[in-house]
């Protein structure tokens, strides 16, 4: 990410390893602590993705909830009732924590990205400490590559790709005093990508195949039967890849800066190949808010027949739907939706799917390096008809979020991570915890998880890294410098 100089952020402890607020009336600096009644929980229907037989349960194996990409959970959210919130410090500067997930113990496992390097912790969900770290090289490219994607394996282990041209498989040792993190396979890709093709995202497929998407437009798989690397390069030198991928039983669903694909492997000679690609509309240059010119979403699967993207159109960026299944009848295309105001519509996020309802936020104008609030407003509930003749929107809200939402079956809330001005004047503003119903898009409540201008010296900024709710009931983000989390206290 990139950062500027902006005002530096008051009310917080800047600076400090561990600071924990807990706020039950307005602070000095007159930005409310609490907005809007505890919720009533209003539980719904699971409606998880498939096990994966490679990875971890799906709602715990990554920030997007596993291979479909779904951003939902069963695991409850706080409900607003004597709400406290946790900030963990990487770094006083830059300590990105991009992706959270848990292993089997309810602990977080998160990377922070760091002007020094990239690390990975286990933490303590209660306080966030530190209890094994590893270190990994520095990040030697501005994009999402280096390791901040990552996710848990079968055996709760971390699947990344450092900056060093391998892939890691890393696994806890708890055999001592002290838990360790340590390699557990690794693999050497230099001789098998050109110079300068830096790994995205690793993922297995459905038969263990290590796949992983490049910045600079390769994809491949590593064959779990015979250690085989296999690549496929998109056409075009400006065809590159920016975002993490999609796994069913029948392919994998990768977004590029120009098309949607599935991609499967030949049988005889073990070559991925591409079954379909769908050209999207990617408008006339790169939109402020998004990272590449190009669509920002990691595809997410719908059912077992479906496929949800944003486009980069212009002068409104589009909700896709597409069949997924390989052999279809008639046009893939499902629906082509129009999002947010024209000219102020861009999302750099996936799309959260329960069911046949999407929820997508709008990214336009966030700047990483900037004022929070140059985020342009707007959260949409879209949801795909029955028999697939098309899609309808079923609400649209004018809530500005700093991240991608997550939805609690358990309670029916959508969770977001936002910053609020009572006053366009006010120096100073609130970073919440934001409770949304999901039927109706009715703000419920919005919890402070600590105060701040919103800007770069604001340790508390948004790198609009999902919020992601834990076995424990606690809501997490990753920010700029680490960590948050708010979680209802017992009475």
């Amino acid at each position: 990410m990139k950062f500027s100089k902006t005002k530096i952020a008051l009310g917080i402890a800047a600076f400090t390893a561990i600071s924990t607020f807990s706020y039950l009336k307005a602070t000095e600096n007159d930005v409310p602590a609490e907005l809007g009644s505890p919720a009533i929980a209003q539980p719904m229907p699971s409606a998880l993705q498939p096990d994966h037989p490679w990875l971890a349960e799906s709602q715990r194996s990554s920030m997007h909830g596993g291979s479909y990409n779904r951003n939902i959970t069963d695991y409850p959210g706080p409900l607003g009732e004597n709400t406290r919130a946790i900030h963990r410090n990487f770094s006083s500067i830059v300590g990105v924590a991009p992706n959270i997930a848990f292993d089997a113990k309810g602990r977080l496992i998160t990377v922070s990205i760091k002007l020094t390097g990239v690390e990975l912790h286990l933490l303590d969900p209660d306080t966030l400490e530190t209890i094994a770290q590893y270190d990994m090289p520095m990040k030697t490219s501005g994009d999402n590559s280096g390791g901040g994607y990552f996710h848990l394996d079968h055996k709760d282990r971390p699947i990344l790709a450092p900056a060093d041209k391998t892939i890691k498989i890393l696994e806890l040792d708890e055999s001592g005093k002290q838990p360790e993190w340590v390699v557990a396979e690794e693999y050497d890709i230099s001789g098998i990508l050109p110079e300068g093709s830096n790994i995205h995202d690793v993922m297995p497929d459905w038969e263990g195949n290590l796949w992983f998407v490049t910045s600079n437009g390769y994809t491949g798989y590593r064959d779990q039967k015979t250690g085989e690397f296999h690549t496929y390069k998109m056409e075009g030198d400006d065809e590159v890849i920016q975002n993490s991928f999609a796994v069913d039983q029948e392919g994998v669903y990768i977004v590029s800066t120009h098309a949607l694909y599935q991609f499967k492997i030949d049988t005889e000679s073990g070559k991925p190949y591409w079954s379909w690609r769908m050209p999207y509309d990617r408008g006339e240059a790169q939109k402020p808010g998004t990272l590449s010119f190009g669509s920002g979403t990691s595809p997410t699967l719908i059912g077992d027949d479906l496929v949800t993207i944003a486009d980069d159109g212009s002068p409104s960026t589009h909700l896709m739907v597409y069949r997924r299944n390989s052999d279809i009848e008639g046009n893939r295309e499902v629906c082509k939706v129009p999002l947010f105001k024209p000219g102020e519509s861009a999302t750099e996020n996936s799309i959260l799917v329960y069911g046949n309802a999407m929820v997508v936020q709008n990214d336009y104008g966030h700047v990483y390096s900037g004022n929070a609030l140059e985020t342009s407003p707007g959260v949409m509930r879209i949801d795909v008809r029955k028999d697939r003749s098309g899609c309808d929107v079923t609400w649209n809200s004018e809530l500005l979020s700093q991240s991608l939402p997550i939805l609690s079956t358990d309670n029916g809330i959508l969770y977001f991570y936002t910053f609020k001005k009572q006053n366009d004047k006010d120096r100073l503003g609130g970073w919440y915890l934001t409770a949304v119903d999901f039927d109706t898009g009715e703000e419920k409540f919005d919890r402070l998880i600590g105060t701040g201008s919103g800007g770069i010296a604001d340790t508390l900024s948004s790198v609009t890294a999902p919020v992601v709710l834990g076995p424990n009931g606690a809501a997490y983000v990753g920010i700029r410098t680490g960590v948050v989390a708010a979680i209802d206290s017992k009475k």
